[in-house]
């Protein structure tokens, strides 16, 4: 005795290409909600300035590091040397105030030539430089040497 549906295809041409059509919008319409989902993130907005300012970074590329409420850059960074991440910041064009007051972002990425370091205070760009690995050294996020 057969096995009902034995011969039978489950689903014919037309059945299919609806489906793979269906399919097919929904990824397109997916990916534009995405799109949009994503111009309005605070990573997408940095990286379209650090883009403006020679930093070729995508915002899938930065990560938060650290948060804090009412706060400065000097206090969350607990009295270490920013006197060579200023230079290289205000040589960027960023207002480098690291006693700026407020909502506190520290952004990170890896890039080629060292680590992204990003602060935001009330979620702009307030300082910003690339840190050399095993260095004190600290470049622009064009890449360009402080001093």
């Amino acid at each position: 005795m057969p096995l009902p549906n034995e011969n039978k295809a489950l689903l014919n041409r037309k059945h299919t290409l609806v489906l793979m059509i269906a399919a097919g919008v929904l990824l397109v319409g997916a990916m534009i909600w995405s799109f949009f989902l994503n111009k309005g993130s605070i990573a997408s907005r940095v990286a379209r300035e650090l883009s403006s300012k020679g930093c070729g970074v995508r915002a899938g590329e930065i990560y938060q590091h650290g948060y804090k409420k009412d706060t400065t850059i000097r206090e969350m960074m607990d009295g270490k040397e920013l006197s060579p991440a200023v230079e290289a910041s205000e040589k960027a064009g960023f207002p480098s105030d690291i006693d700026r007051r407020g909502e506190v972002y520290c952004l990170l990425a890896e890039l080629d030539s060292g680590v992204l370091t990003v602060f935001l205070v009330d979620e702009e760009i307030e300082l910003a430089f690339i840190q050399l690995p095993d260095s004190d050294e600290v470049l622009t996020v064009a890449g360009e040497k402080a001093g």
